[in-house]
């Protein structure tokens, strides 16, 4: 839902400031602002005044930076000094500038070490650094992210990329001086700027390894963390690891994940860079100031994994005060319990997103929903506040269990909350819990649903029937327990295993779903990218009335509850991409494979594949590359059928 700036400005009044340097000073933390990656080449002097407006409010929670990427540059210079696209920034930088800084704001420019801009065709600035960054400073640039893009190598013989690098960054930073900020922006991880960023004096430096920006997808978004956190040990106070731009507002994401983002990047001491409009950003997500000290702390640290097994991640990042950021991360798509401990004291526990303040011992845990995250405050202290309490809604049965709990329409089946007091600061008495359920679903509990006391480190559970209506949708829906004022939800799939007998699997709704390209078509060749796209599914020269057409890599689940037996298709290539492609058509109940076709290849007929899925809960049809490129491997599970009790 798009913010209004009145909203906006409403919000942030609420909210307790961030103490942030005086308009001309350097940057006293990781950046903060906003890009213009988005607008690419249509970037112009109206859409970023417009975007400068929009961040106006966000200024007093940190966020000052207005950061122009790329395509503001004339195509060439004019008596040898850079110059702006007359055409899209009539006005000029200075006066650009000056508009900004009016508003509390600082202006950023993007350049290149090469001899060409990245994009728009401007020109670089090698062998011109100097006089470039006399220019903008004269303009009264504030940030400079200086880009690695066409650089001449041939001009240095011998050398390589790295070596390169560290000769033309230290240049320009000479040359702009301490007094603006400057982002190494080489994003080829092939020059290790984490090696050596620090002593170039950037105040930040690309971590990622390869030259793509971030992407508005949760397995992005985590994928760039991960490899972030792998250079932790190289940044510092003024010397900051960058990971990429803030995707909250941009719609990719769910709140949870977006929440998560920001999380991981202040804890992590990177800069919080916006890529969506100002105007979109919401500013419950990315300008909670509480969340903002911990990204800004003065002591300028890097969180660092506590535990970590692949899935359930803590983090903790030691601030100024003495106290610590602790982030409890749930990778997996289920919510999943995840706890640490600290040295035996007594601790006063903030959650940043919530506000709520606890008390603990050492004990810290929380459930955490799937792609969520859960970011803490800690410090010893007297404090008087309740003891943190741990309520778990449908917890999993096993570590690593990352399905969701699957009730059937019209069918009870029991669900579990269990409380904890894991304060272990005083006794929790008369504890109550409480479970809501979707409207028209039935709980009821089982066992008792109050005690009496709860003494540190004991739990009380309560068992719960719980059932869909008969005529339940078949989706997700949240389920949520609530005792000594904390609240769990756990989310759960209402599904229908098949019916007896044999069933068409292009019948029958999958429960996840993954493709290469486009969607996966029922009864139809995969196609091109659009849904329904398809044509009647064919293997050298036969033609299949039913079955999936997929492109790989592929996966393809079903829930079958434990009742079928027997999975059955003709594994092949569709006629739709000639003799090309390969793929290898595999089978999987629950977590083994069972069965596959071997690698088939567009110039052979159909292969038969028979597995057997007894007992298992869920069966998955997975494509996968058959050691080639992936461009044609449009796999055909051709006549695929499940034989059920």
């Amino acid at each position: 839902m798009r913010t209004t700036t009145a909203a906006l400005a409403a919000a942030l009044l609420t909210l307790p400031l961030v103490q942030l340097p005086a308009s001309g000073d350097a940057v006293s933390g990781p950046p903060m602002g906003w890009s213009s990656r988005s607008l690419g080449c249509s970037v112009s002097e109206a859409s970023v005044r417009q975007a400068a407006d929009a961040l106006a409010p966000l200024a007093p929670a940190g966020y000052r930076h207005v950061i122009i990427d790329d395509c503001w540059l004339a195509a060439q210079r004019t008596g040898g000094a850079l110059a702006p696209d007359a055409t899209r920034f009539p006005s000029g930088v200075k006066a650009l500038a000056d508009y900004l800084h009016g508003k509390g704001l600082k202006l950023g420019l993007s350049l290149s070490a090469g001899t060409k801009a990245c994009s728009g065709g401007g020109p670089g600035s090698y062998k011109s650094e100097t006089a470039d960054a006399e220019q903008v400073k004269g303009w009264g640039v504030d940030y400079v992210k200086y880009d690695w893009c066409n650089i001449p190598a041939a001009d240095f013989p011998g050398q390589n990329v790295q070596q390169i690098a560290q000769t033309l960054y230290p240049r320009m930073r000479q040359a702009l001086g301490d007094a603006i900020a400057f982002a190494m922006n080489n994003e080829d991880g092939s020059t290790v700027p984490w090696l050596w960023g620090k002593d170039a004096k950037a105040t930040t430096w690309r971590t990622n390894v390869y030259n793509k920006p971030i992407s508005d997808s949760y397995s992005n978004m985590v994928d760039i963390w991960e490899f972030n956190q792998l250079r932790a040990e190289y940044a510092g106070p003024g010397s900051w690891a960058d990971p990429d731009l803030i995707q909250a507002g941009r719609g990719g994401m769910t709140d949870a994940e977006y929440r998560t983002q920001v999380s991981l990047w202040a804890v992590g001491a990177s800069p919080l860079i916006l890529q969506a409009d100002p105007a979109k950003a919401p500013p419950a997500i990315v300008a909670n100031p509480k969340v903002i000290a911990v990204d800004q702390d003065t002591l300028g640290v890097q969180g660092r994994f506590v535990t970590s097994d692949g899935w359930y991640h803590v983090l903790a990042k030691p601030l100024a005060n003495g106290d610590q950021a602790i982030l409890l991360f749930n990778e997996s798509d289920r919510a999943a319990t995840i706890s640490t401990r600290l040295k035996p004291a007594r601790y006063r526990v903030e959650e940043l997103w919530t506000g709520a303040v606890t008390t603990t011992a050492g004990d810290l845990a929380a459930q955490v929903p799937a792609h969520g995250s859960v970011l803490y405050r800690v410090g010893v202290s007297r404090e008087q506040a309740p003891p943190a309490v741990l309520v778990e809604t449908d917890p999993a049965t096993g570590p690593g269990e990352d399905h969701l709990s699957v009730l059937e329409p019209g069918v009870e089946r029991e669900v579990v909350t269990r409380v904890t007091n894991t304060g272990g600061t005083d006794r929790l008495r008369d504890v109550e819990v409480a479970l809501a359920v979707p409207e028209g679903w039935r709980a009821r509990a089982r066992t008792a649903t109050r005690t009496g006391r709860l003494d540190g480190g004991e739990t009380f559970t309560v068992k719960w029937a719980v059932t869909p209506p008969a005529a339940a949708e078949l989706k997700d829906y949240e389920i949520t327990a609530t005792a000594a004022k904390t609240a769990a939800t756990a989310v759960v799939k209402v599904a229908r295993a098949p019916g007896s007998g044999r069933t068409y699997l292009s019948d029958l709704p999958w429960t996840r779903v993954a493709n290469y390209f486009g969607p996966v078509e029922k009864d139809t060749s995969n196609g091109e990218k659009a849904a329904g796209d398809g044509k009647p599914i064919t293997i050298e020269g036969v033609k299949y009335a039913k079955g999936l057409g997929a492109h790989a890599p592929a996966d393809i689940e079903f829930y079958t509850a434990g009742r079928c037996s027997t999975v059955e298709f003709q594994a092949g290539i569709d006629d739709e991409v000639g003799t090309a492609g390969s793929a290898d058509l595999e089978v999987w109940a629950d977590g083994g494979r069972v069965a596959h076709s071997g690698v088939v290849t567009g110039a052979q007929p159909a292969r038969k594949v028979t597995a057997s899925v007894k007992g298992a809960t869920y069966v998955r049809l997975v494509a996968t590359n058959g050691g080639d490129n992936a461009t044609s491997d449009h796999a055909d599970f051709a006549d695929a059928s499940i034989t059920c009790q």
